[in-house]
């Protein structure tokens, strides 16, 4: 009986030292926009916030082409960890590695050439004269963050596997410097110039470390070094498919953005995309927690998956689905109960949060940001089943189901919902669009694996996708055939 407690208890302490350890792999975006908005709507006002959300759109872009390769080299890597083919792992990685480097490279420099009209597109100048300077500030130097934060993006979820104390060193660096950086620029001159270049301060500390700890050192070799430049196609090619999903949910996130900005400043005013700009930095705190269940989906389920097509279809294949079902039993169980306590959390504690970022001197972005919170915790136990199928569909090879996915919960039901109830009952309708956009989207991956399963999924083996699985193990085996 004390036994079968002990084992018990450890397998919840691994697990909860692996959910940590995933959430701190993958918050650094979401982390660092929570720190950005609080100092900027806090001591720069209505304006700064509303000024930090016109330029999201633009910062969606350049996150649209990291998420493509941290998620993608995250998932492959995983694969090839699995199936101990570190010969594959290698090559995957410093293919990630030379990749997001060179197309961050191209991105920081097409952006610095198209500035003035890409803050015309983004409506900078629609407002007034302090919100155009501010978009303007933010715009410039948000472009240094790019090539860091790719390098940054892509160690972190390398480091994951085998490196977890730099991991967390790493982070603690990124965020201690933005945050004491952010009380100084506070208490000498608040400007949004100076909180920006916390960012850049703050990333580029954390590389250098990365540097010199995993990729100079030579105390032991590191899984995370980058060790070699590799710009075939071929060896970017699996990452690449896995990571477009994500690619495609960020650049749709960005233009759902642009034209929300664009329809509450025509319908609206400045003080309802001031109110987004707070819900978003509230909204990092389940972000936060959702990503982190994401990474842990893709590793987890990526090491099992990639154990499972290793093995010849006649030997174990019993055994290794087994593993898998058990672990994605334990993710779900696990997602479902942590996504409701979060849900009665925000519902709860709303207008507290709003609080922190606003005075209550604009009541209208004070309003916007609580029921924009309220419709996130009434759709968040949807939106955590929504990305853990998501995750699970790229690790098989199912990326028609995730593209459809990505495209209607990033894009189509949320913007089509916020414009309709918008328009019906205002603001608050408008807000409210973002919970109708998750449950349908919930309702429309139900109807993806009832396609695939050839029947409505009842039990949680019907999520399993298993003629994409006997397609990836047919695959590999070419693979190895052919070398």
């Amino acid at each position: 009986m004390n036994e079968q407690k002990n084992n018990g208890f450890q397998v919840w302490h691994d697990s909860g030292r692996t959910l940590f350890f995933a959430l701190i792999a993958e918050m650094d975006l979401v982390v660092k926009n929570l720190i950005n908005i609080f100092f900027i709507s806090r001591f720069l006002g209505a304006d700064g916030a509303a000024a930090y959300e016109i330029v999201m759109p633009c910062v969606m872009v350049a996150s649209a082409f990291v998420a493509l390769g941290y998620n993608g080299v995250q998932a492959v890597c995983a694969k090839d960890y699995g199936a101990r083919d570190f010969e594959a792992f290698e090559r995957h990685k410093n293919a990630g590695y030379t990749w997001i480097l060179l197309v961050m490279a191209v991105l920081t420099l097409l952006f610095a050439v198209f500035q003035t009209p890409m803050l015309d597109l983004l409506g900078a100048n629609e407002g007034s004269e302090a919100l155009a300077q501010l978009s303007r500030e933010c715009y410039s130097l948000f472009l240094l963050n790019f090539m860091p934060q790719g390098l940054f993006s892509i160690a972190s979820c390398l480091l994951f596997f085998e490196e977890r104390q730099k991991l967390l060193i790493t982070n603690l660096i990124l965020y201690g410097i933005m945050l004491s950086g952010g009380v100084l620029v506070t208490v000498t001159d608040p400007s949004m110039a100076g909180y920006m270049t916390m960012n850049i301060v703050g990333i580029a500390a954390a590389d250098l470390y990365i540097i010199l700890s995993a990729f100079v050192s030579r105390r032991r070799t590191s899984r995370a070094a980058f060790t070699a430049l590799r710009l075939r196609p071929a060896d970017i090619r699996d990452a690449f498919f896995t990571g477009m999903p994500d690619f495609m949910e960020y650049g749709f996130v960005g233009v759902l953005y642009l034209v929300e900005n664009l329809y509450l400043l025509s319908r609206f005013s400045e003080s309802v995309i001031a109110g987004v700009g707070v819900f978003e930095a509230i909204d990092n705190f389940p972000e936060v927690i959702c990503v982190g269940f994401s990474f842990l989906v893709t590793t987890v389920l990526g090491e099992r998956v990639g154990k499972r097509i290793s093995i010849s279809l006649e030997k174990d294949g019993k055994t290794a689905d087994r593993e898998l079902h058990d672990a994605a039993k334990r993710l779900t169980r696990g997602g479902v109960l942590g996504s409701a306590l979060i849900a009665a959390a925000l519902l709860l504690l709303a207008r507290p949060l709003t609080g922190l970022f606003l005075t209550g001197d604009d009541p209208a972005a004070v309003s916007s940001a609580v029921w924009l919170t309220v419709s996130c915790a009434l759709g968040f136990v949807f939106y955590m089943l929504n990305s853990e199928l998501v995750c699970y569909y790229k690790i098989v090879g199912a990326y028609g189901q995730a593209h459809v996915i990505f495209f209607a919960e990033a894009l189509l039901f949320p913007l089509a919902f916020k414009l309709l109830l918008g328009e019906l009952f205002g603001v608050v309708g408008f807000c409210l669009g973002g919970f109708a956009g998750e449950l349908a989207a919930f309702l429309l991956n139900l109807c993806l694996v009832w396609k695939a399963a050839g029947h409505f999924p009842t039990r949680l083996s019907d999520f399993r996708m298993d003629k994409y699985l006997l397609r990836q193990a047919q695959a590999q085996s070419e693979s190895r055939s052919e070398i």
